[in-house]
């Protein structure tokens, strides 16, 4: 189930050194990247592998974790808060040159530790690349014995420190609108499962950016560079904005977030909704100098408006239990329900809102969060994998909307409770974190 994606992690399309995967593999073995690192494709990946570590404990990619999210915060937070889009792939006019070895150029810097590290990352005097390494573990399916691991680490430092003399990549520098929903949803989703709340502090601040900057006349714009808004925001734009609001909703509990995404979707359905068809629209409806307006659920190397949207009105819906969203999130998947038998394949975005939708695990936690059984519960929580969960904060005395399977129940003894309610069905009520792992693992 985890092949791709370990070698993936152990790959040379993953930067060892520094962290970060580059865009593609050029090769089978996922060896020799494109180097080029963009800001999507870390986003879904990083969102990805914490989604995987829940269910699998394994310290490889809570490793791959760290190490992306600390390259991001890193070298990709722009001054004001958001977060750039690429780091190109040349350098000094060649493509790889900032990232790659060769086995001389090791050796006085790691002197002793030099050949357990050219061990473990395929350094040969060959070379793999063009007569040099991109370095790599694939000859290993995870991480080495603690002892061992350290001493690379040792050595990474060491070499990233010596990297960081070279001409780097340039960097492209603008702030884009949806691919800063993706990872501003990624860095909310890691942030809980590894507990960091740093991470979703990150997330918070970028969200802020792209909400207060990047903002005109009340509506979003798409792109920012140096202090200039440009292009009118596109479907992706508000719907990664959304739904990064409604992740961070569940990280934070700050209602205002729930707000801010019932407003942007207020927006898309006024500017980008296809209400013969159903759907929405890539472009609103006042954007200037259209030949066409296209309307499609097929993803792209990131996730289709359409598909995403779906997923954040199902959210908005459980959430609030107005039912306008939920006909407005089944109406989209109906509008394309009939490409599925043509081609599924880009459809994935889309096919798993629909699972969502449908089959959604509502957990409600009655209580402060910011008491200590609480903040326990949350911490079990986070630790287990629930990917069609959603979870609710309600204060004592507070009311859920008329229909949730929860509504009406309160705490147990007085401390904070969890509830896990699959359909109309609910748990007892839980309050002790042991039991609550039980209960979303018994699925």
């Amino acid at each position: 189930m985890t092949v791709t994606l370990t070698r993936i992690c152990q790959g040379g399309i993953y930067d060892h050194l520094g962290g970060g995967f580059a865009r593609y593999s050029v090769d089978e073995l996922w060896l020799v990247p494109h180097f080029e690192k963009m800001l999507y494709d870390n986003a879904q990946l990083l969102e990805l592998l914490a989604i995987v570590w829940q269910e699998t404990r394994d310290p490889l990619f809570a490793a791959r974790i760290e190490e992306t999210v600390g390259w991001l915060l890193r070298e990709m937070v722009q001054p004001e808060g958001g977060f750039s889009s690429s780091l190109d792939a040349d350098s000094e006019g060649e493509e790889g040159k900032f990232y790659v070895w060769t086995a001389a150029e090791l050796d006085p810097l790691l002197g002793a530790t030099a050949p357990v590290f050219k061990r473990h990352y395929g350094v040969t005097d060959s070379g793999n690349w063009e007569g040099k390494t991109i370095l790599n573990r694939l000859a290993e399916a995870g991480l080495a014995d603690p002892t061992t691991e350290a001493t690379l680490s040792k050595a990474r430092a060491i070499l990233l420190e010596a990297r960081a003399t070279r001409i780097p990549p340039g960097k492209d520098d603008k702030v884009l609108a949806d691919w800063n929903g993706l990872i501003i949803g990624a860095l909310a989703v890691a942030g809980q499962a590894l507990g960091r709340p740093d991470w979703i502090d990150s997330a918070a601040q970028a969200f802020a950016f792209v909400r207060d900057r990047m903002t005109e006349d009340g509506r979003l714009r798409h792109s920012w560079r140096a202090g200039k808004l440009q292009h009118p925001a596109t479907l992706d734009d508000y719907a990664n904005m959304s739904r990064a609001a409604l992740l961070l909703l569940e990280a934070t509990g700050d209602p205002a977030y729930l707000a801010q995404a019932e407003r942007w979707v207020a927006i898309v359905d006024r500017h980008y909704g296809a209400p013969e068809q159903a759907g929405y629209f890539f472009a609103a409806d006042d954007t200037p100098g259209l030949i066409v307006r296209n309307r499609t659920a097929s993803d792209n190397p990131t996730p289709s408006g359409n598909g995403v949207m779906v997923e954040v009105l199902a959210r908005l819906w459980l959430l609030t239990g107005k039912d306008a969203y939920r006909a407005a999130a089944e109406a989209t998947m109906h509008a394309f329900s009939g490409e599925v038998a043509r081609n599924f394949f880009p459809l994935s975005t889309l096919l798993n809102a629909a699972e969502f939708l449908f089959a959604p695990v509502q957990v409600v936690l009655v209580g402060d969060r910011a008491d200590a059984a609480a903040a326990a519960l949350l911490q079990a929580l986070a630790g287990q994998s629930v990917p069609n969960g959603v979870l609710q904060t309600v204060a004592p005395g507070d009311h859920l909307p008329a229909g949730h399977p929860a509504a009406g129940k309160t705490q147990k003894d007085g401390v904070a409770t969890i509830y896990v309610c699959r359909g109309q069905a609910c748990s007892l009520p839980i309050t002790d974190p042991d039991e609550l792992a039980a209960a979303l693992a018994a699925g």
